[in-house]
């Protein structure tokens, strides 16, 4: 039987052609490839991105008046100004690890590794004392959902210890989106997502990861509706003359591969 190595060109053709129609996932400074825009545009890779959680003044009011610390977590950079009980502002940029790319270019997704911890002292009327960590963000282009992970503990009115351990909980809703939300060729591209609006679920992780009470939960509650802005800032590029060879000796490979299974 002969082996005809038209037929990997061929099937390789129908495999992109249907990739192109899916989402793919790509890794920060990966050389998975996509097409953004379809027929004729150049592929491009994700190189590499961050997303920065700006608190809103709202927000820095009420870990003010509990004299609430933040600190980045899980690799992320704190752009912080002020001390515990006096910031005038507060932000965290973390690196951003995943995109879920669609047809077009469209970013539907995208995750975020590290965060931000907040610690809170016992203040009376405020906190009963307790540390939360809120980490790697997944934002919902798509559906405007962002979703996080919440670990710590917190005292309550017995002294007793509240524990908080939820993975990917829906934590906020955004309502605005400004900046590029397609990725249409190389280049860095930068959105802003505003109209932050801490759920449920996600205030009652601060409330007992903080032990807030009384004044503590009016100045959450306060916040929750005016939390901050979520910036990204994601950077694509073209894949290496280098890259290319790779992938035309990984066709070669499978030609001498499929050529020996003929043989025998």
């Amino acid at each position: 039987m002969k082996f005809a190595f038209k037929s990997i060109v061929v099937a390789t053709a129908f495999v992109a052609a249907g990739a192109a129609n899916a989402s793919t996932v790509l890794q920060a400074g990966n050389l998975n490839t996509f097409v953004p825009t379809g027929n004729g545009s150049q592929e491009v890779y994700f190189a590499s991105g961050s997303g920065t959680l700006t608190f809103s003044q709202t927000l820095i009011d009420a870990l003010n008046t509990g004299g609430v610390e933040v600190q980045a977590a899980g690799g992320a950079l704190s752009n912080i100004v002020g001390a515990p009980g006096e910031y005038t502002a507060v932000g965290v940029s973390a690196p951003v690890s995943t995109l879920t790319v669609g047809a077009g270019g469209l970013i539907e997704q995208a995750q975020s590794v590290g965060g931000a911890t907040q610690i809170a002292g016992f203040v009376k009327g405020v906190s009963y004392g307790g540390t939360i960590s809120v980490t790697n963000l997944r934002i919902d282009m798509v559906n405007k959902n962002i979703y996080a992970d919440f670990v710590g503990a917190g005292k309550n009115s017995t002294g007793a210890t509240v524990n908080v351990n939820a993975t990917n909980v829906l934590a906020w809703t955004f309502t605005d989106i400004a900046g590029p939300t397609n990725i249409t060729g190389p280049g860095t591209f930068d959105t802003t997502l505003s109209g932050l609006a801490l759920t449920t679920e996600g205030f009652n992780n601060l409330k007992n990861g903080l032990g807030l009470y009384s004044i503590g939960l009016i100045a959450l509650q306060g916040a929750a509706a005016d939390f901050g802005t979520l910036t990204s800032s994601i950077t694509v590029a073209v894949p290496e003359p280098s890259t290319y060879a790779l992938m035309g000796l990984g066709l070669v490979g499978i030609g001498f591969a499929a050529r020996r299974r003929a043989a025998k």
